[in-house]
């Protein structure tokens, strides 16, 4: 059994369609919603733990981005979003576990989420916003 934690954006399409009832019946999952906001006719936003056998999972996660949802994997409620962040190390000086670091070989900073603590420390530090909180996110997804 693995369990998954995704954040799920998803468009006013999709809104009014039965997706969490689909990957339940169709795919044998179990889905936890922690956080929600779907209203109709504009886009919505889910906070889920999906659990279940690991083939089943990652075909409800390859299912949900075959029909547009976008999709976030948190880490211990910390978004590190590789694609915004130079590798200035802003962070690195911030993480007291070391979970944030510059590789010595290449010079990039890497995130070993297994040492994060969750602190939030990181997030104010990066000048680039590619570190924020999971209610951070949920919330600027919102507007």
């Amino acid at each position: 059994m693995v369990k998954k934690s995704v954040l799920l954006h998803f468009g006013a399409s999709l809104v009014d369609k039965p997706i969490i009832t689909g990957l339940i019946r169709d795919y044998d999952v179990s889905v936890n919603i922690l956080h929600a906001r779907v209203t109709p006719e504009e886009a919505g936003t889910m906070f889920v733990h999906i659990e279940g056998e690991k083939d089943k999972v990652s075909k409800a996660l390859d299912y949900l981005n075959q029909i547009g949802i976008h999709l976030v994997f948190p880490r211990k409620n910390l978004i590190w979003q590789e694609a915004k962040c130079t590798h200035c190390g802003s962070c690195v000086g911030q993480c007291f576990p070391d979970a944030l670091l510059i590789d010595n070989e290449t010079g990039l900073v890497v995130f070993k989420h297994e040492l994060c603590v969750a602190c939030g420390l990181c997030i104010p530090a990066c000048p680039f916003g590619a570190l924020e909180s999971v209610d951070q996110h949920v919330a600027a997804s919102q507007k």
